[in-house]
């Protein structure tokens, strides 16, 4: 039995009929690709969904979601009271200010291609406090241009170890971990969280004498009246960079509120303090914005006994300041 096969000369076919072919094939060709994409959407959801120890998200250039699963839309809600869909864009959602500039540092760091790993606390179930190592990166497209974010967060809360080393040790041999939650992104000193923290843990006689300087940076909102906010950003950042400085490795630097800052100085007695804010005061008067010169106040108090209450001495250290302001130059 002899095979026979139609040869079709598409020379010759007719116009209404090379048509209809062409029509055929280009559906037949979108119904396979909506098929592959269809197969491909429902793999990714089902990566994203069998994550359990992820909450994962990602967005686009304008910071408007692209995805996220089941995990991060649980956080919105618990965390900012918000019900997210694709297409919602994540600072409109988000009520605090310092939340969303601290997001935001973060965000342009990844648009501009920095891929990097921070910690953060979130909430979670009925409430609880969730920490998350996040992994940071740019979602780039076939010509490597940048077009989006995507971030992975891991939940670290149980594990107690990381947590402990991460409040007592401060200082990780990885520099490429970051901290929403106890770093001021502005100075890149510790928060008011972890001053809080960190005061709680040195107040134990295997510290005492325990020294508590509070420090004002004199001055800064007729900076940003006259020069904008940019330059008062920079007034700050180099005062703080003196403080820290002049500090040992045991002390910590954190950003009390505002233009106000805190140094904790464990086993130091107020005459060694003294001579620590003599260095302060030369170094800063080194330091100049534009010609501004930076103007910084002093105040502190130490605790020598356990029958101290440190509340008491933090007290008398902030009154110290106080008096100080009114006798020092304000820009």
């Amino acid at each position: 039995m002899k095979n026979q096969m139609d040869v079709i000369n598409i020379e010759t076919m007719k116009a209404d009929n090379r048509k209809r072919l062409e029509e055929q094939a280009f559906e037949e060709g979108v119904l396979a690709l909506s098929e592959k994409l269809e197969l491909a959407n429902s793999l990714l959801t089902t990566i994203l969904e069998a994550t359990h120890e992820f909450i994962i998200f990602g967005l686009d250039k304008e910071l408007r979601y692209l995805s996220y699963n089941n995990k991060h839309k649980e956080v919105a809600k618990n965390q900012w009271g918000a019900d997210i869909a694709i297409g919602t864009r994540i600072l409109d959602i988000i009520d605090s200010r310092e939340e969303r500039e601290n997001l935001k540092v973060f965000f342009d760091r990844v648009l501009a291609g920095e891929q990097f790993t921070s910690l953060e606390e979130y909430v979670g179930e009925n409430g609880t406090v969730v920490i998350g190592k996040n992994h940071w990166s740019p979602i780039r497209n076939s010509d490597n241009e940048i077009i989006g974010i995507v971030c992975f967060i891991q939940d670290v809360t149980e594990n107690k170890q990381f947590i402990k080393e991460m409040l007592d040790e401060k200082n990780s041999e990885d520099k490429n971990i970051e901290s929403l939650t106890f770093l001021d992104q502005l100075t890149g000193v510790y928060n008011r969280k972890f001053y809080e923290k960190e005061l709680a843990r040195l107040d134990d006689s295997q510290y005492y004498p325990l020294s508590i300087i509070f420090v004002n940076i004199n001055g800064i909102e007729k900076v940003n009246n006259q020069y904008g906010h940019a330059i008062g950003d920079i007034l700050i950042r180099k005062a703080v960079q003196v403080l820290k400085q002049g500090c040992r490795g045991d002390d910590v630097v954190s950003r009390y509120d505002g233009d106000e800052f805190v140094i904790l100085m464990p086993r130091t007695e107020g005459a060694k303090v003294e001579r620590a804010l003599e260095r302060f005061k030369i170094n800063m008067d080194e330091v100049k914005v534009k010609s501004i010169k930076v103007s910084v106040s002093f105040g502190f108090s130490t605790k020598y006994e356990e029958t101290e209450k440190i509340e008491v001495v933090t007290k008398m250290a902030q009154r110290h300041l106080e008096r100080q302001k009114e006798f020092d130059y304000i820009y």
